[in-house]
């Protein structure tokens, strides 16, 4: 198992000369790497191989890039590594183009994948070329192979060190999806999480409360000369305020998820697979949704989960999770966003908006799970099925049955087909 622990590191001046030629000199080997293989491509058509971009470079680094020598050799492979997988990916439609970088980009990394040591007692990171170590703060213990550490500067001029770890992977074994265990969540923007059991986590819009102190500081920012030390200096002040929000933000996420994960009851977490590059496209709420942070969410609970042997599942977008009742399964033709509590006209029941549509999505993803979404997604009204020569009428329409309680029937849903 492969895990990432994220340190703060406290380099001195002459550290932080050294690191900067490693974001310089691993930029270029970057960007003339990425020309060379546009090049290659344009004049005859093929692509050009990592090993003989490699080879390139040795040979150029002997002739006249001498200057390279002064950093990790590693470092720079790696940066061509990094090179060869964003073409994979560019090929396979995972991203786009590479892109050259820029020395005035707001985060500034190299890796070092070998030769690397943790000394926990005198609280150091040694690197190649860094012969002293690092003085770095270490939060917790960690044992195991060191594959890779990546150094990366902040655009608000800090320092961090991530030490990806090959580690014995736990042995847990993963628990059985059932009903009772099962807790649907459904994602919001007043509250930013509703569980089917009424519990709701109010959205505490981190960016909406820096938003008065971020915009006294840009306009500090716009006032100051370009180019001047003090408007690098104020640069940096926002850059800070940017930072706050997002350690903030994560902070929180991270409590919640592990909050979830922790509960003893529940083993599976049904959420909806929700369109986000699409929401955000809407201009009123795009602010909105990127604070709440919805996807980071997601994948926090997802690898918590897999720690402890739970589960996480997802039903599709366009499942009409909030205008069902649960109870009784009458669906609403439409139920605009302004409505937040209804009254479901064939059952009676009074509904919580979100209350509803979290055990909806609980009840859909059980059925998905078990192989029995037909007899969840189907029409509220009467089903007719036919089975052999003999007919059997289920109506729906009028059973106070929920769907969880149709889910756990296997007899019922077995006939729809």
């Amino acid at each position: 198992m492969l895990k990432a622990y994220k340190v703060r590191i406290y380099p001195n001046q002459g550290q932080i000369e050294l690191m900067e030629k490693h974001f310089g000199c691993v930029r270029h080997v970057y960007n003339w790497g990425l020309e060379l293989k546009k090049k290659h491509h344009e004049e005859t058509g093929k692509s050009l191989s990592r090993a003989n971009v490699q080879s390139l470079m040795v040979q150029s680094k002997k002739q006249d890039k001498s200057w390279l020598k002064e950093v990790n050799s590693q470092s720079l492979l790696a940066s061509l590594l990094n090179l060869d997988t964003a073409f994979q990916n560019f090929f396979k439609g995972l991203a786009k183009f590479p892109r050259f970088k820029s020395k005035y980009e707001s985060t500034q990394s190299f890796q070092c994948p070998q030769h690397v040591k943790v000394d926990f007692e005198t609280k150091r990171l040694y690197l190649p070329k860094f012969a002293d170590g690092i003085k770095a703060k270490f939060h917790q213990h960690f044992e195991g192979k060191i594959k890779t550490v990546t150094i990366k500067r902040r655009p608000s001029g800090k320092y961090y060190a991530s030490i990806l770890v090959e580690q014995e992977a736990p042995d847990v074994k993963a628990v059985p999806i059932t009903k009772e265990q099962t807790l649907g969540l459904d994602l919001g923007l007043t509250h930013f999480l509703i569980d089917s059991e009424g519990e709701k986590v109010n959205n505490p819009r981190f960016l909406k409360r820096s938003l008065n102190k971020l915009e006294v500081a840009q306009k500090i920012l716009a006032r100051k000369a370009k180019g001047s030390k003090n408007r690098q200096k104020q640069k940096k002040k926002v850059a800070t305020i940017h930072e706050k929000v997002a350690n903030t933000r994560l902070d929180f996420l991270h409590k919640v998820s592990a909050r979830l994960v922790f509960k003893n009851h529940a083993t599976s977490f049904a959420l909806e697979d929700l369109n986000i590059k699409g929401m955000v496209k809407n201009r009123k709420l795009a602010r909105v949704i990127t604070d709440v942070s919805w996807g980071k969410f997601v994948e926090l609970l997802r690898y918590k989960s897999v720690w402890h042997g739970k589960h996480v599942l997802k039903i599709g977008r366009f499942e009409a999770s909030s205008k069902v009742c649960n109870p009784c399964g009458h669906k609403l033709d439409t139920l605009p966003l302004s409505i937040r509590v209804w009254d479901c006209p064939n059952c009676s029941a009074a509904l919580d908006r979100d209350i509803n549509a979290a055990k909806n999505i609980r009840d859909i993803a059980l059925a998905d799970a078990l192989g029995h979404s037909v007899c969840v997604k189907s029409s509220p009204e009467a089903i007719s099925i036919s089975v052999g020569a003999s007919a059997k009428e289920i109506n729906r329409s009028g059973s106070q049955e929920s769907l969880a309680d149709l889910v756990a029937q296997p007899e019922v849903c077995s006939q729809i087909v």
